[in-house]
């Protein structure tokens, strides 16, 4: 067993290594970002603002600001908190361990695995509908369902075999989705040299704005620019985490630019109501353009969710890593594979759920249910930022947001949330009190410490079956 860790310099030692230098930093930022967002949301967008292209663009930019706004603060979180975990870790330090827990609630049982049953439906889709032809329904729910299954599986059994495979993997289909966009954005500059211009006089005209739509638009747009903040996840595997403020700025502006260059590309091609009638813009984009080379745009589209799906198991996982080591998930959770060096138990625990979720066909619903919930537990998390500058001025950090970002941040999304209320408020509250369920297993796996023996033991028999099914031991070098 190589040493993991270049600051120890132990060796023979079972820990997560710091193996993640710049560029793959930049590649999983990038590659999270850049997932389905920019081939479906432009839809979203539109409809919020009546069609107006020229609204569109202000959203896209405003969510593109306040995206920077809270992953530079996240950045400075990240500086101040050497340990891995994200926001649970930023949250436990501020705010305690109750509403930590809750955060972890919330990705453990719901956002989590669905998010990763959702993301490989998109894979088997876009891989499946552009050869499935006269395909009966019957058939084509099988082949989806079958190969999101396999497509999870694969990249499960990357992310828990090794690293730097899976650092690889995702700089792979960064490259690809990202060329993906270059064909869209190029054919759409030729489009427009040639004179498509149409769709673009008067932009900022609205024939009848609807108040109730604008929520859907600002989480749309978020939704696009959603990702940036996982990297802070795996602090303690990045070679030189000073430099991840210089990944997030740079990650950020370059999905900026290509969000803004496909969005002028559809277009030079689609009319705003044709855009509003589509359920996916890329691949009605690439039927009208590219014609018989249609499908390419299909395959791109899979592989960039292949990529965000990949981000999402190799970040997520850390988190609920760091819960265990913290003694807030069950203690299997928090080893590491004692040949690989990786967290396979905190991958491996959730992957039945998700593949149970995959058959499920409302499984986008329990997302739906959550979002205002994420957004909030975002806020709580950048809202670390004033609390410490007040309770501890003198905190240490290797890099401080200027104060403003944050708050811009906080008004930003707060505003969103209380607009998301007013619009949908029965899913909203649906999804508070699922997250504050979340107290009564709280209380049973944190505060209720003198079980009865029986419960104590079978817990414990758990925990030593599973650390033997899943050859894992607990981390021994300190890498934070």
């Amino acid at each position: 067993m190589a040493s993991p860790d270049e600051k120890t310099g132990a060796v023979d030692k079972v820990a997560l290594g710091r193996v993640l230098g710049f560029l793959p930093s930049v590649a999983f930022i990038v590659g999270i970002v850049i997932g389905t967002g920019i081939f479906i949301s432009p839809t979203a967008i539109l409809r919020g603002v009546d069609g107006s292209v020229g609204w569109a663009f202000v959203i896209w930019i405003t969510c593109a600001g306040v995206a920077m706004c809270g992953a530079l603060s996240y950045t400075e979180l990240a500086s101040s908190f050497t340990k891995s975990g994200g926001e649970f870790i930023f949250i436990k330090e501020a705010f305690g361990p109750a509403l930590a827990f809750l955060r972890i609630w919330t990705l453990v049982a719901v956002l989590g695995p669905s998010s990763v049953a959702v993301q490989s439906l998109i894979v088997a889709k876009y891989l499946v509908t552009p050869f499935s032809g006269d395909c009966n329904d019957e058939d084509y729910y099988l082949a989806t369902r079958l190969i999101a299954i396999c497509v999870m599986c694969l990249i499960v059994f990357i992310n828990c075999v090794s690293v730097p495979a899976s650092s690889k993997l995702q700089t792979l289909l960064t490259v690809a989705k990202v060329i993906g966009l270059a064909v869209i954005i190029g054919t759409g500059l030729v489009l427009l040299i040639q004179g498509h211009t149409e769709n673009f006089k008067d932009p900022f005209v609205i024939r009848d704005f609807q108040p109730a739509l604008l929520p859907t638009a600002f989480y749309s747009g978020i939704f696009a620019y959603a990702g940036w903040d996982y990297i802070t996840c795996v602090t303690e595997e990045i070679k030189k985490p000073e430099k991840t403020v210089i990944a997030m700025f740079v990650s950020l502006t370059f999905v900026t630019i290509v969000y803004l260059l496909a969005n002028v590309a559809y277009l030079t091609a689609m009319t705003p109501d044709e855009i509003l009638s589509s359920g996916a813009v890329a691949a009605s984009f690439s039927v009208r353009v590219l014609k018989n080379w249609s499908w390419t745009i299909w395959i791109f589209v899979a592989m960039s969710a292949a990529g965000n799906l990949n981000g999402l198991v190799f970040t997520r996982c850390r988190m609920f890593f760091v819960a265990a080591r913290e003694g807030y998930l069950p203690e299997v959770m928090s080893m590491i594979h004692v040949r690989m060096n990786t967290p396979l138990p905190a991958m491996a625990v959730s992957i039945p759920v998700s593949i149970i979720l995959v058959f499920v066909s409302d499984v986008y619903v329990l997302i739906d249910f959550l979002t205002s919930v994420d957004t909030a537990f975002t806020v709580i998390t950048v809202m670390v930022i004033p609390y410490f500058r007040w309770k501890q001025p003198d905190r240490p950090s290797s890099f401080r947001v200027p104060l403003v970002l944050p708050v811009i941040f906080i008004l930003f999304n707060v505003f969103v949330i209380l607009m998301s209320f007013y619009s949908t408020p029965v899913r909203s509250t649906l999804g508070l009190l699922t997250t504050l369920l979340g107290l009564v297993f709280y209380y049973f796996g944190c505060v209720w410490t003198n079980k009865p023996v029986p419960i104590q033991n079978a817990i414990d028999s758990s925990n030593r079956f599973l650390q033997k099914f899943f050859l894992s031991v607990r981390q021994e070098v300190k890498t934070y």
